[in-house]
């Protein structure tokens, strides 16, 4: 009876710290997740550096990340393509008119749509340091930055949007985690500083022994918000099937205004969903 009453003991103080250690465990172990993002946007913008048409693109995105995360860090990194094609908002039908005179003298007329094709790119390298006052609760913050390139690559007679911007952006974030299956984040990031590649007010890259992308990138220079101002929001809802395997959406705004050569102002929004492996 004695050694009975000695095992229930045993077992009892071994329940109850049991349960006493999991409710000091992280909500958060170590976990790596990588994804797939598919999904639509657009992006309108005016270019006074090449025209006065404000252009409209409908593009398919896709994006490929990679998480890493533990109860007080989360680093990332992605890689987002935008493909699609691009024309003046108002004026779908716009045609340009070019007249042409070589060096010998013979001249000629030509024309062509105003839009053309547009493609956009980002890679981006995040880090960020969840507040360690908020380790005890299932809704957390974050504070970091990320280092990121974009491009603006529209094609066609009008280089109207053309830029690269490799940025540097202090970046909040929150994440709440609802239960074991249900995950909402939201973010906002700014670029404090930023190289930035633009045509010139002339469009011309042309120089003696370099190619046109060499003339381009022979425009960069070092910027701040006065001259590269581009905050964005993010907002995204996660589910967890399994411990393997997970989906969500994702919403993201942005707004760009150049101040370099000419204005340049654009707004861009995107909706993707996602499919990631946590392993």
């Amino acid at each position: 009876m004695k050694q009975r009453f000695t095992l229930a003991l045993l077992l009892l103080i071994g329940f109850v710290a049991h349960a006493q250690e999991y409710e000091k465990r992280p909500w958060m172990p170590l976990e790596n997740r990588i994804g797939l993002a598919l999904g639509i946007g657009s992006v309108t913008y005016l270019d006074k550096n090449s025209s006065p048409l404000v252009y409209q693109a409908k593009p398919k995105n896709l994006r490929l990340f990679y998480n890493l995360e533990s109860n007080s860090f989360l680093f990332s990194i992605d890689l987002d393509v935008r493909m699609g094609s691009n024309a003046p908002k108002y004026h779908k039908n716009r045609i340009l008119f070019f007249h042409e005179e070589d060096y010998k003298g013979n001249k000629e007329d030509k024309k062509f749509p105003a839009g053309g094709s547009f493609l956009a790119g980002r890679i981006s390298l995040g880090g960020y340091y969840k507040i360690s006052s908020t380790q005890e609760s299932t809704f957390k913050i974050a504070v970091g930055g990320r280092i990121m390139n974009e491009m603006f690559y529209p094609q066609g007679w009008n280089n109207s949007g053309l830029f690269n911007a490799l940025a540097f952006s202090p970046e909040a974030l929150t994440q709440h985690r609802v239960n074991e299956h249900h995950q909402v984040t939201a973010s906002i990031r700014i670029p404090v500083v930023t190289r930035l590649s633009r045509l010139p007010y002339d469009n011309t890259v042309s120089d003696p022994d370099k190619n046109q992308l060499q003339g381009f990138f022979r425009n960069s220079t070092w910027v701040y918000p006065a001259k590269f101002l581009a905050p964005a929001i993010t907002l995204g809802y996660n589910y967890q099937v399994n411990n393997r395997w997970g989906a969500g959406l994702n919403y993201e705004l942005g707004w760009y205004r150049i101040q370099t050569p000419q204005q340049m102002k654009a707004l861009t929004q995107s909706l993707l969903a996602n499919f990631h492996h946590q392993f």
